[in-house]
């Protein structure tokens, strides 16, 4: 009786399971090694886009003025403290500073308006006084373009 050894090596699937695995991890571990910020950029789009519609449901909700103020990386809400009143000097609950900001420098916020004062209504202005905004888009980019667009209606406080 003949005894066969068996080969060594590995099989097919054995390769195409490495192979797999190999660019799974290529995949996600790349860009993070290359400071890729995509996915920190529309982590912050999303932020600020939860800010807006925080700020508007709250200004109905609450029947005042909910004032959003924006820098490049930075969002802060305030309330006005009485139904009428215009100024924002309150902060808002839950939306403390700090809470819809990002610490990355690569990452910036473009045309964003200086300020937005949602109004018990629904509608979104630049002041308390003047006519609602008709559409605009908040941008969000990092190093490689643009990775979040945000429109915003004033007329109807839509922002998604």
């Amino acid at each position: 009786m003949k005894h066969t050894r068996p080969q060594d090596g590995f099989t097919t699937v054995e390769l195409i399971t490495v192979m797999v695995l190999i660019g799974v991890l290529a995949a996600i571990g790349i860009p993070r090694l290359m400071g890729e910020n995509s996915i920190n950029a529309i982590v912050f789009g999303d932020q600020v886009a939860s800010a807006l519609r925080t700020a508007q449901k709250s200004a109905v909700a609450k029947r005042r003025i909910v004032c959003v103020t924006t820098l490049q990386r930075t969002l802060q809400l305030r309330i006005s403290p009485t139904a009428g009143t215009a100024s924002c000097n309150l902060q808002l609950d839950g939306a403390g500073d700090g809470t819809f900001d990002s610490n990355d420098d690569k990452i910036s916020m473009n045309n964003p308006r200086p300020a937005l004062f949602f109004r018990p209504d629904g509608t979104i202005a630049a002041t308390a006084g003047d006519a609602p905004l008709t559409g605009f888009d908040i941008t969000v980019s990092d190093s490689s373009g643009v990775r979040r667009t945000i429109h915003v209606d004033g007329r109807t406080g839509l922002v998604n």
